[in-house]
């Protein structure tokens, strides 16, 4: 790919996932803290991985092109304009996931380190709680003195850990936090939260990317609240133990970004306050059905598709479809299809081939 194609691919990039993201904003601006929050936005951070890929993997269609190549000269000083700021901004994208993916490999280790290191608990009372499986498989009960907050974690086995500072809550408190992250377990919200890590790995620049990533956050909070308390009795015990971990936080700050742990910061612990203090608890959590908001939502990211900026001057006009990209073009002629992955017409574009 080409620095001005670069240039004008992430942009537009940028522009299609902002589209995606206001979208889901708006579909959950008044159901944020029911049931379907937390998937629309796991099917946000999908979709924008699949945005990614296509905009680097495949031809994308050209509805508008520039014109400047009838300007002559003046063509030219912006064909090199935009090969430099293309490279630049290139250069930094690339720095900028790199150290975004270190900082997750890093994360990761250290979670596996902690799981290694921990020890099961063996209070029956605990062990023996009815939810601690996740629809067949049992959840491994665990203990550490590395983590100040309860975090879960699922390749092949889940497993819950809890800081060896918080056993001596009440087996009330304890069996409430466990509730709460079976929910997640339940949810697959560590699934969740990878794609989220990967999203923000490839999108560090964006400032939607970020805002999407905290509204996920707190919609997974909210949900697994909602299914883990079920009275006004449960509540109260659930309160005690969010207080706890509020003091906590004040004396010391241990945050995974890889393992899902049970609180993320003050303001979203108070807003988790405040919903269980003002819930009604006369009837069941509503439960709304959220397939006419997907159906929204991929309709949004395929009309998105067609979103492209048309910064390179170098494209072409005489084709609808731009050229594949080198690597896929590389893949596809390995496996015999032949694939264009230059433009038409290019070689009148630059100026000295013309003589």
């Amino acid at each position: 790919m080409t620095p001005a194609g670069f240039l004008e691919t992430i942009s537009s990039l940028s522009l299609q996932s902002a589209v995606l993201i206001g979208m889901i904003g708006v579909l959950t601006f008044r159901n944020k803290k029911t049931p379907s929050a937390h998937r629309m936005w796991a099917v946000c951070h999908m979709l924008l991985l699949v945005q990614f890929l296509l905009a680097f993997g495949v031809p994308h269609p050209r509805l508008f092109s520039p014109t400047l190549i009838e300007y002559g000269g003046y063509f030219e000083a912006v064909q090199n304009v935009e090969s430099g700021l293309g490279q630049f901004l290139m250069v930094i994208w690339l720095v900028g996931v790199a150290v975004s993916l270190v900082l997750l490999v890093l994360g990761t280790t250290q979670t596996v380190r902690i799981l290694r290191r921990s020890i099961p608990i063996e209070q029956t009372s605990l062990t023996d709680q009815p939810c601690l499986h996740t629809g067949g498989k049992p959840i491994l009960l665990l203990s550490s003195d590395e983590t100040h907050t309860p975090f879960c974690w699922q390749i092949h086995q889940p497993v819950i850990v809890m800081p060896r500072s918080i056993l001596m809550l009440s087996t009330d408190e304890l069996a409430m936090i466990i509730r709460h992250e079976t929910e997640h377990l339940r949810a697959g919200h560590p699934l969740h939260l990878f794609l989220q890590r990967l999203v923000e790995a490839v999108f560090w620049f964006h400032p939607l990317v970020w805002w999407s990533s905290r509204q996920a956050v707190c919609s997974r909070e909210f949900y697994c609240d909602n299914q883990a308390v079920h009275s006004s009795s449960e509540a109260l015990v659930y309160l005690k133990s969010l207080l706890h971990f509020a003091e906590q936080q004040k004396k010391s700050w241990n945050s995974l970004s890889a393992g899902f742990v049970f609180r993320n910061s003050p303001s979203l612990i108070q807003q988790r306050v405040s919903r269980l203090t003002n819930r009604d608890w006369s009837g069941a959590p509503a439960m709304k059905t959220d397939r006419w908001r997907i159906s929204v939502v991929l309709m949004t990211a395929l009309l998105s598709l067609l979103l492209w900026i048309p910064l390179n001057v170098s494209a072409s006009n005489r084709s609808f479809w731009s050229p594949w990209p080198s690597w896929s073009t590389h893949v596809l002629h390995s496996i015999g299809i032949p694939a264009r992955d230059y433009e038409i017409d290019g070689h009148r574009l630059r100026s000295h081939e013309h003589y």
